[in-house]
């Protein structure tokens, strides 16, 4: 019988969430019955998209060009979200799947918004301004099962809240493995992320959303049956912090840029794309004098840790498209606004911040400490590619 494959992403679960999770019966079967390695090395940027992008094509950032999770708008207030595979560079394993005749469904994984060769897509959108939730989804989506699966679920979503949201996402895929039996099946749940964000790392409502999210396991891989090798794995951990501060503000004081009254920017000779952990520096018109007056500046504040080296900038795919990049100090975030309790991106050496992933059968050795293991344990499970 041939192999077939559930693949679950549990959203900023950190290696460290490994001393609840093996205490709570759907993770600690696999544990036990499987393998399990912890401590990785995530990719940098080590953010949900970038990330995300890295596991289904196995390369880098800068290989398969997905570096943010957004795109560098500073005149936009709510910048788009990179959710079209279009913009993949390398081949993802459903297209991999595809060519040996493997069927894929994929339930809010990111970046798989008009993905052909993802029969059963409900995919990740964040809307734009004015846009629907519902028109979004069928365009970039399969149409069919999305509309059954949403007029057969709606009752349980609250919007995009969580864990509402996670709770309607495991139902649509519970019938999509009930009704249609996929070989590859993509699971992306974020209710931890949310929560972590919102409460912190270690708060009651984190412990809560480990609870669920073994629960949310447990429903998906009753489904599947004995035939199906499950993967678990996590993108990135969070780390707490206290202080937001947005580098952009020091290009106003210097005169390279300006605010717009709703926050946006404008007039910029130079602009910083910040991703909470870390913020890059793009120049448009600055001479090398002005930017090296900029990197100092920068380097002074309390909130910034360092310069990204040469091998993150290389990694993050922003090598010679920024000028530089910058990492925060463990408890800051470079953000416009401070409304969050702990957040992601930062460089990958941090402490407190590996992931792990596991298998729900004996599995050898890794032959490294990155997470882009999971990708050649999957491959490996399916037989697509040595």
């Amino acid at each position: 019988m041939r192999k077939k494959l559930l693949l679950v992403s549990f959203d900023a679960v950190g290696s460290d969430e490994l001393s609840v999770l093996k205490n709570l019966p759907n993770f600690k079967r696999i544990f036990s019955q499987g393998s399990i390695f912890p401590d990785l090395k995530t990719v940098f940027i080590s953010n949900t998209y970038p990330i995300h992008a890295s596991i289904a094509t196995g390369v880098v950032p800068h290989v398969h060009e997905l570096t943010s999770n957004v795109m560098l708008q500073p005149d936009n207030p709510k910048p788009w979200w990179n959710y079209d595979s279009r913009l993949l560079k390398a081949e993802p394993i459903w297209d991999n799947a595809a060519k040996k005749g493997l069927t894929t469904a994929a339930v809010m994984w990111p970046v798989t918004a008009y993905a052909k060769n993802i029969r059963w897509n409900i995919p990740e959108i964040v809307t734009r301004e004015g846009e629907s939730q519902v028109i979004a989804n069928l365009r970039t989506g399969s149409k069919l099962i999305q509309i059954f699966t949403y007029l057969r679920h709606k009752k349980l979503l609250r919007g995009i809240e969580q864990p509402e949201r996670d709770l309607f996402a495991t139902a649509c895929m519970k019938d999509i493995i009930d009704l249609c039996h996929p070989d590859l099946m993509l699971m992306h749940l974020t209710a931890y992320d949310s929560l972590c964000h919102k409460h912190g790392r270690g708060s009651a409502e984190t412990l809560d959303a480990l609870r669920m999210m073994d629960g949310f396991l447990g429903t998906l891989a009753e489904s599947c049956g004995k035939d199906t090798t499950v993967i678990v794995f996590s993108d990135h951990a969070q780390l707490n912090v206290h202080t937001a501060v947005d580098p952009n503000r020091i290009l106003e004081l210097l005169g390279y840029l300006e605010f717009h009254e709703n926050g946006t920017v404008t007039k910029d000779r130079a602009v910083f794309q910040n991703q909470d952990g870390s913020s890059f520096c793009f120049n448009r018109d600055l001479d090398p004098e002005q930017i090296e007056l900029v990197r100092d500046a920068v380097l002074a504040d309390p909130a910034v840790e360092r310069l990204l080296t040469k091998e993150e900038m290389n990694e993050s795919g922003f090598a010679g498209k920024a000028e530089f990049g910058i990492c925060a100090k463990e408890g800051f975030y470079f953000k416009a606004v401070n409304d969050e309790k702990a957040t992601h991106g930062y460089p990958t050496d941090y402490p407190n911040y590996s992931v792990f992933f596991a298998v729900s059968e004996p599995w050898p050795e890794l032959e490294s400490n990155s997470i882009l293991e999971v990708t050649k344990t999957a491959n490996k499970v399916l037989g697509i590619r040595d």
